[in-house]
């Protein structure tokens, strides 16, 4: 399930204003630095992203509850969720490819803990 919070968002069928949501997220993860850290439960980012990107953070976090359900577990079982991104590369034009790195973190109010690396590019 945390490898699906990555992989939906940059899912070339995430599209808006233009071009895909991953593209629009990196843009604003590398004007903020290169990285960020995405609380899935909260729907807010360290640091915070402006514009196009704020709307990616709560993407992100909207989907959350909806994968959880899906999977047959309720967001009351998590106590953190988070979402380490960074954006390797050049940054695509629109409708071209990103190359970035997510670390999903669970911890459950039980005190298990799962972790998930992803390295993708999204290609249409």
């Amino acid at each position: 399930m945390a490898h699906n919070v990555c992989h939906q968002f940059a899912s070339t069928l995430n599209y808006w204003a233009g071009d895909y949501g991953i593209n629009h997220f990196a843009r604003s993860v590398v004007a903020a630095g290169g990285s960020v850290a995405v609380d899935l439960l909260a729907g807010t980012s360290r640091p915070p992203l402006a514009g196009e990107g704020a709307l990616g953070v709560q993407q992100l976090a909207s989907a959350l509850p909806a994968l959880l359900v899906k999977e047959g577990f309720e967001t009351s079982l998590l106590d953190s969720a988070v979402a380490n991104y960074r954006v390797r590369g050049p940054l695509p034009e629109p409708g071209g490819n990103v190359a970035y790195d997510c670390r999903v973190e669970f911890s459950t109010v039980g005190g298990r803990s799962y972790v998930i690396e992803l390295s993708g590019l999204n290609a249409p």
